[in-house]
């Protein structure tokens, strides 16, 4: 089977050929040879040999049209076992017919035997049929000249039939092959103008996505650049420091967005961390339990925004979370940080659940592609079992 869309459509039109010609010599055999062979049953010496032969080209026809239409025929071998049995059955018809002659009707193997040819060698080279077509008229004329009736009628009439027989048979061959051809080469260019159309969807995919990302990465930074502007934003002031933190961990991610990993979330969480971690926050990245899907870019912002704010504002330590359980997806992040004053969403089909249990904020968003989403009860009893407390001494970030 033909494994791409260009080999598909010529092998189709390659087999639709073929047995357009298989129906072709069928019926020729059938509904012009026959007649003419049992006609003539009696007339032949011995009596009846030509209907012999036609059953044996009949089974001839059946085996190569199998054998062709299975995908053989293409070395030369058919070819070389057709070509004697078929030049045999014209010289035996022609010796025992009445007149001995090749173009009488009772001759019928002499036309009937290039349909035959031309199905076994239906996959080689046209040279081949040709030289088939040039033994089987030297045949004829053999037969002609032992029967003693050469005039120049008899050899105009020879030079008519033999053109007669033959042309029928290459022209099927030549035009089915063209048609191919032009099929093959029609597929080719369209299958060439959906390339270019892909190339240039995805270049207007990715123009969109780095000038949607220019535009976020400009409004996460444009007010505090402006704010020092202009001195109206303090730097001492832990509000002005935060959202400081803020922007860098969304540069930070937004920059990895397009990396291309196994594992995007994961690696856009490491970008996070590493914000944290260069101010001197030890935090715990751990591996995901479960095996993270591809998500869209959308819903592993809102998977990472809440740890984003809570980093921002932790003190010393942090641990992140991600578990995987059939489709839902959750990121848990604990810290010694101080509760955000603005709850962050977490957007469609994601819920954040904000916990304290002394100096720790937990913080969890959870997502699945359904609408239900589980109670804020559930999901922090699964972070807590999941995520566990941060250590007393802060551990060694995990790289």
């Amino acid at each position: 089977m033909a494994d791409t869309p260009v080999a598909s459509v010529e092998h189709r039109y390659g087999v639709a050929g073929l047995r357009a010609a298989i129906v072709v010599a069928l019926g020729w055999h059938v509904a012009s040879a026959l007649p003419n062979a049992v006609d003539g049953w009696s007339e032949y010496r011995p009596v009846g040999s030509g209907v012999v032969v036609w059953v044996a080209y009949a089974i001839l026809g059946v085996v190569v049209a199998l054998v062709v239409t299975r995908g053989g025929g293409r070395t030369a071998t058919m070819g070389i076992v057709v070509t004697p049995l078929l030049l045999t059955g014209v010289a035996v018809v022609g010796a025992t017919s009445p007149t001995h002659s090749p173009v009488d009707p009772y001759s019928w193997a002499f036309a009937s035997s290039g349909w035959f040819a031309m199905i076994a060698m239906w996959r080689r080279p046209l040279r081949e049929l040709l030289g088939f077509f040039a033994a089987n008229t030297l045949t004829g004329l053999v037969v002609l000249m032992t029967s003693g009736s050469i005039d120049r009628v008899s050899i105009a009439r020879f030079v008519m039939v033999s053109y007669g027989v033959s042309v029928l048979e290459i022209t099927i061959l030549v035009g089915s092959r063209a048609l191919t051809t032009l099929a093959r080469r029609t597929a080719e260019a369209q299958d060439a103008q959906a390339r270019i159309a892909n190339r240039q969807l995805a270049a207007r995919a990715i123009h969109e996505a780095r000038r949607i990302r220019s535009d976020t990465v400009r409004q996460a930074a444009a007010e505090l650049l402006a704010g020092l502007a202009d001195d109206s934003v303090d730097l001492s002031d832990s509000a002005t420091q935060q959202r400081t933190r803020i922007a860098v961990s969304r540069l930070r991610r937004h920059i990895v967005e397009t990396d291309d990993v196994t594992d995007p979330l994961q690696h856009e969480l490491r970008a996070c961390a590493d914000a944290a971690e260069r101010r001197g926050v030890e935090v715990d990245l751990q591996a995901p339990v479960g095996s993270v899907p591809r998500l869209a870019v959308t819903v592993r912002r809102a998977l990472t925004e809440p740890v984003i704010q809570v980093l921002a504002g932790a003190r010393t330590r942090a641990r992140i979370t991600v578990v995987v359980h059939a489709n839902d997806v959750i990121v848990a992040v604990i810290a010694d940080a101080p509760t955000p004053t603005t709850v962050v969403g977490g957007g469609r089909d994601a819920e954040v659940t904000y916990d304290r249990e002394g100096d720790l904020l937990w913080a969890q968003t959870h997502y699945t592609p359904s609408s239900q989403l589980p109670s804020s009860r559930t999901s922090t009893s699964f972070l807590k079992e999941y995520a566990g407390g941060l250590p007393t001494t802060p551990t060694t970030a995990r790289r």
